[in-house]
């Protein structure tokens, strides 16, 4: 396990990863197995991965079967800290992942998790908002393959003027006390930052919870984007309790999200739970109610 901690981390106007793998412009071999990245306390300006490199061949840079966790283990003052329900009191990591510009990875078995529960033991809910789980704008080469990203604010995945996706099984679940009746409307507690592609909520009303509600896919631009079999989830609203015994009907607005005119951008196997607009594209806005199934 990696874990960062300090002060460094804790601008959330000039962000810092707190694993980095290369530099931009570098190109080489870096395999990475079995390992947790985390934080060992709230760092709003922490980026805790970040991929910059490339390879000479596909499968030269490489994750698998790691995790990146925000609370929820003893390990982190996170999970005392993080018990509030008013999520601006535990604005804990800036973004989980991101594969910049100059990066070409395969990440396999990857789960970037921000807790709803305690793993460690413990009764009181965590109540944690990381602003962005993974970012993805290489323009090269990226796979993603049995992943999942859960609970982080503005979006769970942002696939933001990247280039040459492939992503395969993801999966994702809004922050469960967002919504109606929520504390904190999205893009707040956060502010949305245009250097990370950051989605606004600019189409909802300003008081509109359902609205301003989690994306689990945001595609913003690209081109060659190819995504089979996307699940993404909404359990809960408001108040989160932490017992997982009253779920919400219709949960959140809108699910995933198109925007910028993406050339070639391939989407099957979509399914989404308790949203009432699969995909707010801007042009047809396909219902959950005429596609059911999913």
């Amino acid at each position: 396990m990696v874990s960062g901690k300090g002060s460094f981390f804790g601008d959330a106007s000039n962000p810092q990863p707190v694993v980095k793998v290369g530099n931009a412009g570098d190109v080489g071999l870096a395999h990475i197995s079995d390992m947790r990245f985390t934080v060992a306390e709230v760092l709003p300006g922490s980026i805790i991965l970040q991929v910059n490199i490339e390879g000479t061949a596909p499968g030269d840079v490489g994750i698998w079967n790691t995790q990146v966790t925000i609370g929820g283990g003893a390990d982190s003052t996170i999970r005392t800290q993080c018990t509030n329900q008013d999520s601006s009191s535990c604005k804990a990591v800036f973004l989980a992942v991101h594969l910049t510009a100059s990066s070409s990875a395969y990440l396999q078995n990857v789960w970037i998790w921000t807790a709803d529960h305690h793993v460690d033991g413990g009764a009181s809910p965590q109540i944690i908002s990381t602003g962005r789980g993974l970012l993805v704008e290489s323009t090269k080469a990226t796979w993603l393959v049995g992943t999942g990203s859960e609970h982080h604010w503005l979006y769970n995945y942002n696939f933001n003027r990247a280039q040459n996706v492939f992503a395969g099984l993801l999966q994702t679940e809004t922050p469960y006390m967002q919504g109606a009746g929520a504390y904190q409307l999205a893009p707040a507690p956060w502010v949305a930052d245009a250097r990370y592609g950051d989605p606004d909520f600019s189409w909802c009303g300003g008081g509109d919870g359902p609205c301003r509600s989690s994306l689990g896919q945001n595609v913003n631009g690209g081109s060659n984007i190819f995504l089979y079999n996307t699940a993404s989830w909404s359990f809960f609203d408001g108040f989160w309790n932490g017992q997982y015994n009253e779920q919400c009907d219709t949960c959140q607005t809108n699910m995933l999200r198109v925007s910028g005119n993406p050339a070639k951008l391939f989407w099957y196997g979509i399914a989404t739970k308790s949203a009432t607009v699969v995909i707010l594209d801007g042009v047809t806005n396909p219902l959950k109610l005429n596609n059911p199934g999913g």
